[in-house]
């Protein structure tokens, strides 16, 4: 009947929609994984790099350096 085919149809487009909407989760998901593992390692740089201008800047006041005077003509 009409009314079969038509809850036929909704069903359907239903299932359709929630097969999609799991799809575009999962996207979400995985980018959001991605863009947190991309942060992650940027931080984990920007902190190698402090430690080493630290230990630069320790090494520097360890060592001190006679100050140049340096004459223009």
């Amino acid at each position: 009947t009409a009314v079969e085919h038509n809850e036929k149809i909704f069903t359907e487009l239903i299932l359709s929609f929630k097969k999609r909407q799991h799809e575009v989760t999962q996207l979400i998901r995985d980018q959001e994984r991605a863009e947190v593992s991309q942060a992650e390692g940027l931080l984990e740089q920007l902190e190698q790099e402090i430690a080493d201008l630290q230990k630069r800047d320790t090494e520097l006041d360890q060592h001190p350096h006679p100050e140049k005077h340096f004459h223009f003509k």
